[in-house]
């Protein structure tokens, strides 16, 4: 029997723009934020607790 990691992905989308939290599979995280016709910023992290809270912050930003 084949053990797998736990795989989580978040995607969150809004006008041209979207941010990703993908697992690396090596026990850390990804967050991908990517805007039309800019370059993608990619930040790793450790836990997934600091790659939500990550995503969390970036989502509120694009408030302002």
């Amino acid at each position: 029997m084949a053990i797998r990691p736990l795989v989580f992905g978040v995607l969150m989308r809004e006008k041209g723009r979207s941010i990703r939290v993908r697992s690396t599979g090596q026990g850390g995280y990804v967050v991908e934020d990517s805007r039309a016709g800019k370059t993608k910023r990619i930040r790793s992290h450790r836990s997934l607790e600091n790659a939500l809270r990550d995503l969390a912050c970036s989502w509120r930003h694009r408030l302002h």
